[in-house]
């Protein structure tokens, strides 16, 4: 898409809500920097209230997660994350102590003590990736987990993506999932794992419930920042704002006509998960993410403060509790913003970053590590969730 043509959609999109003062687009900037400033300007558009009165979304209750049918797996979780940062986290870029990396909530169980293996895989591991809003739009620039993926391949867990629509619904992207994974190298022994991260989460979930072959196929599922239960955000953007995305994106991924921000509010997701039932035979795993304001990147601090107003534990994209998927087991809360997790801005554009991306440093590689090996663990003893 031209320069032109950007720079004409942000003047329409400042008549409605001018972007902030630090972030005035010119002839001769970047599409990078445009695209950085495009979620700048829409975030600031966001109105308030974001959730409006309405009849139409199913009955829900929040509840401790133990009423929800959710399984407290923190302590291990925290147990191998801890391991693998103090027995060789100091050597990646990010390297930050667990208790800084890993939130700690008052009713976490204490840990058991017992030992955590470090050495190479003992089982053959498929993690597959399926990325969140607009990947697919911006997969020139940066792809989630790029920077740690070589370090668990290293480690003998193989690693893979399925590059969805980044602006189609869920129900859409759900049959791209199934899809590419017939068309993947798995071998009979593999356990396949995905890695479900941010919109990635509502698309891999719903393929699952639209495609009992795929879940026959699938071993686990761990949802990263997801929404699984919808995020005010998207139920607060008004229409014309959704359909901007098909124009700031033009050349880049398919037009998705506001599908892709529908399949993401609270009404949408609520009212899938009521009518759906996951399969069993699947286990489901949940991190969730939120830190305080000053830990959010400047980029995204206008949604964590819309969000605040629901609940200020959040990640500037979704709220901490709407990361859960019912019925499965909570891994833990990631002390960081919805794109540090998984997008490493910080490392493959650190001119952006130390402007708009400014908290983007998490230690991805420990993160990744400790997913597959929590998941290996627990396929290697049987457990069940």
């Amino acid at each position: 898409m031209k320069i032109g043509k950007l720079l004409s959609i942000f003047g329409a999109i400042q008549k409605r809500c001018p972007c902030p003062y630090y972030f005035r687009p010119s002839s001769r900037i970047s599409l990078i920097w445009l695209i950085a400033g495009f979620f700048l300007c829409l975030a600031s558009c966001t109105p308030s209230p974001m959730l409006k009165y309405d009849l139409n979304t199913p009955a829900s209750t929040l509840v401790p997660i133990g009423y929800a049918g959710i399984t407290d797996q923190r302590a291990r979780f925290r147990e191998i994350f801890c391991a693998i940062q103090q027995d060789h986290g100091w050597r990646f870029p990010d390297d930050r102590p667990c208790d800084q990396a890993l939130q700690r909530l008052s009713d976490e169980p204490a840990p058991d003590g017992q030992p955590v293996y470090l050495g190479n895989a003992r089982l053959p591991m498929r993690l597959v990736i399926i990325p969140g809003l607009m990947e697919e739009c911006v997969s020139d620039y940066i792809l989630p987990f790029s920077d740690a993926r070589p370090h668990v391949e290293a480690l003998g867990f193989k690693t893979d993506m399925v590059m969805v629509n980044g602006l189609a619904g869920s129900a859409h992207n759900a049959s791209l999932i199934r899809e590419a994974v017939e068309k993947m190298p798995v071998t009979p022994d593999e356990k396949l794992v995905f890695i479900a991260y941010s919109k990635g989460a509502a698309d891999m979930l719903e393929a699952l419930g639209r495609y009992p072959d795929l879940s026959n196929r699938t071993a686990a599922v761990v949802t990263l920042a997801g929404v699984v239960s919808g995020t005010p955000i998207a139920d607060a953007l008004p229409k014309t704002l959704k359909n901007l995305a098909d124009s700031v994106f033009e050349g880049k991924c398919p037009p998705g006509k506001g599908q892709a921000f529908d399949s993401l509010t609270r009404k949408e997701r609520l009212a899938w998960l009521a009518a759906n039932r996951l399969p069993a035979s699947v286990r489901y795993y949940s991190l969730s993410a939120f830190s305080d304001r000053d830990g959010i990147s400047l980029i995204l601090r206008p949604t964590y403060d819309e969000l605040s107003l629901v609940d200020p534990r959040n990640d500037s994209q979704v709220v901490l509790h709407d990361a859960l998927v019912p019925g499965g087991a909570l891994l833990g809360y990631l002390n960081a913003d919805h794109w540090a997790i998984a997008m490493p801005f910080n490392r493959d554009h650190p001119t952006l970053a130390s402007m708009f991306i400014t908290r983007n440093a998490f230690p991805r590689e420990v993160l990744l590590e400790a997913i597959a090996r929590f998941l290996e663990e627990s396929f290697f003893a049987g457990i069940d969730h």
